[in-house]
């Protein structure tokens, strides 16, 4: 039986209505109005329409598909459980307006409503994403003079040079770009798929699993990464140098690697926190609101913990769906619901080791300062080496389990493998050269931009 597929078109249609009906609904209706609460089944609705296949995944399609779940959460949030309305977008109100004006106040007000939903992490907004990182320190060491040079995340964007800001990101970006298309080429993907079946015929379970775990760590800490941050850095590129946005609007995606030391450091610090507030104010509805658990208590806490992964499954398992990978071969979420049992096993080691060590300082706050969104990673002082070693072995290992499932639909189908880039530089020049460009320009944007990884 053939598959059938939705144009790319289609579903770009489908994700702008998704997008704009809750922020429209927000700026025109009270708060109460019957329409906030049969808006949800409706885009329900529509998420339904999103769940075809699309011929070509890409990394584009599988924003747009995610981004549907993504929109219902966010219209739980803005009509109902934090509902807004008109005057709590915008700062300023115009009085004895004309049709005319009115007319200029609702697109304002559906800018900034729709300011506010892209601005997933609220930067510059007192809900700030809890751990999102400062700008790099490269900007404010070549734009100021003396021992102030250290300035916080809540700097002016008049701190950051928006030239200086643009020449960074696009170089990077470009880099990021090139890493993609030798990632995309023909020869590597043909490679991982074949490697699966040469394993099962010849290698060993060590091998297998060296193999696991060498994708795994490819995968979270390298690739998946670099998807993201272009994607970040080219919305970022683009609104700066038109200035819709400035520079400080725009903080690194994601932390320091070396944060990663512990399951919720991984999820809490290091990785994007996009996702963060959304899921938490839906997850603190359910557990609290709804099932009205205690707070603090550990059944709040993992109950909590359980509701931002499914969150996070269900967004995965869409994604999966367009990218040509059904739901019962999609592994997303048992993948993202294990990181529940994970954090239990994580927090009971770490209780364990602080009770026999007996009442002393507190080497790592990452179980004890833990949000009950799943996150992690607060203020405290840093473990010893051997502890972050340990932590490391212990993240990377339960990363490779869990991740087996979780790719083996996409590494079993060739076809079911993102294009990563529009057009190839590979295919003009050669992966060689290629590789070789990748390696220097590497180099030279470490010592150069100061880059931190």
């Amino acid at each position: 039986m053939a598959e059938e597929y939705q144009a790319v078109s289609r579903l770009l249609s489908l994700s702008i209505a998704q997008t704009l009906l809750p922020q429209i609904l927000a700026i025109t209706t009270p708060k109460g109005s019957p329409l906030r609460y049969v808006s949800i089944p409706f885009m329900t609705w529509i998420l339904i329409l999103m769940l075809y296949p699309v011929e070509r995944p890409s990394h584009l399609t599988c924003l747009l598909a995610s981004s549907a779940w993504y929109s219902i959460l966010s219209a739980l949030d803005v009509l109902i459980l934090n509902p807004k309305q008109a005057e709590d977008f915008t700062l300023t109100t115009k009085s004895n307006a004309t049709n005319k004006l009115k007319k200029i106040d609702f697109v304002s007000n559906l800018r900034a409503a729709l300011a506010l939903y892209f601005n997933t992490r609220k930067i510059n907004t007192p809900k700030r994403a809890k751990n999102t990182p400062p700008p790099p320190g490269y900007y404010y060491t070549h734009t100021q003079q003396g021992d102030d040079l250290k300035t916080t995340s809540s700097s002016s964007s008049s701190s950051i040079s928006r030239s200086r800001y643009l020449i960074r990101e696009t170089a990077i970006a470009a880099w990021q770009y090139l890493v993609l298309d030798i990632t995309s080429s023909p020869v590597v993907k043909t490679a991982l798929s074949k490697s699966e079946e040469q394993q099962q015929q010849r290698n060993s379970p060590l091998v297998q699993w060296v193999d696991h775990t060498m994708i795994a760590i490819t995968a979270w800490l390298i690739i998946g990464r670099i998807i993201l941050g272009f994607s970040y850095r080219t919305i970022a590129i683009v609104s700066v140098s038109l200035k819709l946005s400035t520079p400080d609007s725009f903080p690194p995606l994601f932390n320091r690697m070396a944060d990663a030391y512990t399951l919720r450091n991984f999820w809490g610090k290091f990785w994007h926190q996009v996702l963060r507030n959304q899921f938490t104010i839906v997850s603190n509805f359910i557990t609290r609101n709804l099932l009205g658990l205690a707070r603090p208590s550990l059944l709040e806490r993992y109950t909590n913990v359980f509701v931002v992964f499914f969150l996070s499954g269900v967004l995965h398992v869409i994604a999966d769906v367009v990218g040509r990978v059904p739901v019962r071969e999609s592994g997303s979420m048992v993948f993202y619901l294990s990181f529940t049992l994970g954090y239990m096993i994580e927090d009971g080691v770490q209780a364990v080791w602080k009770r026999l060590q007996g009442p002393r300082k507190a080497t790592s706050s990452s179980s004890s300062s833990s949000s009950s969104s799943g996150g992690g990673g607060g203020g405290g002082d840093e473990p010893e080496v051997w502890k972050k070693v340990l932590g490391y072995i212990w993240v990377v290992a339960f990363l490779t389990v869990t991740s087996v499932g979780y790719f083996e639909p996409v590494r079993e189908r060739l076809e079911r493998q993102m294009a990563l880039v529009p057009w190839s530089v590979a295919e003009v020049v050669g992966l060689d050269v290629l590789g070789s460009v990748v390696v220097v320009g590497g180099v030279v944007l470490m010592m150069v931009f100061k880059i931190e990884v």
